[in-house]
């Protein structure tokens, strides 16, 4: 479908351009043609107009949706408006703008509030890690659902305002293949790597300490302390090297997952281990010969200085290493550094956009989409695949499968998906977290399973979702050469299976 948006004559430039970016964004989500020169407007199926400034009712056509001014050229320094209650039609949600008598909401602007996460750039407070406090985040301050994926709803708010005009048209968005309705990433952070006994027994000693008086599981902790002892007496092997029986299960089960690795090893948040310590390399390359992708997870520092992160990308591409997309380790990011060092590190992707107590949308979506660059007013030239889960942010009761069960339900409702999970290796067993957490992970391949979810890895999503924002005008045509392809997960991808031995964990991986 050709969809025209006539921007108002009075915008600014970079009103313009965000209205732009929110609308090519819809299309490339819903599957339509954007047009914006006026002179193929004529053409279009459907238009898309605002009241004009000067008020008065708009003109009755057959083919226009009207809709309220909302969305300003406000400086990201700025907070955005309070939320105000929406529900209709089936919609629930909060809108950044109040819609004006007898006309639509500024869709496109509740669009760009969410996807662009504007009002984050006005958040002072940060953690003890120089990252955005919740808290003080608009779904914090105004204790907004962010369980709720805001921005798709307001997607569908505006597709419902084109059904009314033209009633033949689809309500749901159309995915880029017919045969697959909707895609869940898989993804693993690699935060711990095997250095010996030693090592072993005193992260084990940690783990109990933390568990016993910060997590507040006195019996996890006594166990991870036995395991600990057990480690530091040979008694047992690692538990915590779990990267081999991880790959070897997804493989087993039908889901190739991405692997993401820290380059090297600067600060003493960064996990202990760096690109060329004993058997990374050949770690990763056993992943990649298994069919799963290896990325880069940023260092603790890496976005301090200019070009970090790609210097990090750059060390792991001379070993020979191809590296699409990066996450950033402990989520230790602001937005304004973040998104221009994707781009400068001429990265694919990135799938940092999450948080590490929460579960949810951050950015209000449930699909991956081109970050907003207030420094250009433009698209970023990568696209982002959000987190909405990491395991780190579980409870692990039984409850807690069917608050993330249902947040992936509500990323099939509203689309067609491109989320990203996040479970480091070490959940998968006692050593770290609570059994549950790790066992909530083939679970959800098995509910997944019985919906036709296709859990794929970033890389292979990338070349299936990219040429949709290619053809929008959010990204470049450049076309990229990585070819390999996933199927849906079987009928049985969510079953266990019986976990192999953790002894030869290392020498598995690079067989």
């Amino acid at each position: 479908m050709n969809i025209y948006l006539e921007i108002p004559g009075d915008a600014s430039e970079a009103l313009r351009a965000r209205l732009s970016y929110a609308f090519r964004l819809f299309c490339a989500i819903y599957g339509h043609t954007p047009v914006l020169n006026s002179l193929r407007g004529s053409h279009a199926d459907v238009f898309i107009r605002y009241r004009p400034q000067c008020g008065g009712t708009p003109l009755a056509d057959a083919r226009t949706v009207w809709l309220s001014r909302g969305l300003t050229d406000r400086a990201p320094s700025e907070p955005a408006p309070c939320p105000v209650k929406y529900l209709r039609r089936g919609l629930a949600t909060v809108l950044h703008y109040e819609p004006e008598r007898c006309l639509a909401p500024d869709w496109l602007g509740e669009i760009f509030e969410w996807a662009s996460c504007a009002d984050e750039y006005s958040v002072k407070a940060r953690d003890r890690h120089g990252r955005p406090a919740f808290a003080a985040t608009y779904a914090g301050r105004h204790g907004v659902d962010i369980r709720v994926p805001h921005a798709a709803i307001a997607m569908r708010g505006l597709q419902q305002e084109i059904c009314r005009v033209l009633p033949r048209a689809e309500e749901t968005p159309r995915a880029p293949q017919d045969d697959k309705t909707h895609f869940v990433i898989p993804t693993h952070d690699i935060d711990y790597f095997p250095r010996g006994r030693a090592h072993a027994a005193a992260r084990l000693m940690r783990n109990a300490l933390i568990s016993s008086l910060l997590g507040r599981r006195p019996l996890l902790g006594v166990s991870q302390a036995w395991q600990g002892l057990s480690v530091a007496f040979g008694l047992a092997g690692d538990p915590l090297d779990r990267l081999a029986s991880l790959a070897l299960q997804e493989q087993q089960c039908g889901i190739r997952s991405s692997y993401y690795f820290l380059a090297r090893h600067a600060h003493r948040l960064d996990a202990g281990y760096n690109l060329l310590g004993p058997g990374v390399l050949d770690s990763m390359r056993g992943l990649e010969k298994q069919g799963m992708e290896i990325g880069l997870h940023g260092s603790y520092t890496s976005l301090d200085d200019g070009g970090q992160l790609e210097r990090e990308r750059d060390s792991m591409q001379s070993e020979g290493v191809r590296v699409r997309g990066s996450r950033q380790h402990w989520l230790r990011f602001t937005l304004d550094r973040l998104i221009p060092e994707v781009e400068n590190a001429g990265l694919d992707y990135d799938t940092s956009i999450g948080w590490s107590t929460e579960i949810g949308f951050r950015a209000g979506a449930c699909f991956a989409f081109p970050p907003y660059n207030f420094l250009r007013e433009a698209p970023a030239g990568f696209l982002e695949f959000p987190l909405v889960v990491m395991d780190q942010a579980l409870r692990g009761d039984g409850q807690q499968f069917h608050e993330v069960a249902q947040l992936i339900a509500a990323s099939r409702r509203w689309g067609w998906g491109g989320i990203s999970l996040l479970w480091h290796p070490a959940a998968f067993c006692t050593a770290w977290l609570p059994r549950e957490i790790g066992d909530m992970y083939w679970r959800l391949a098995e509910d997944g399973a019985r919906f036709n979810d296709c859990w794929i890895k970033a890389s292979s999503f990338l070349e299936i979702a990219r040429r949709r924002f290619v053809e929008a005008g959010l990204l470049p045509a450049a076309a990229s050469s990585y070819l390999p392809l996933e199927i849906p997960l079987p009928a049985s991808a969510g079953q266990r299976r019986a976990e192999p031995s953790l002894a030869p964990a290392r020498a598995a991986v690079s067989a």
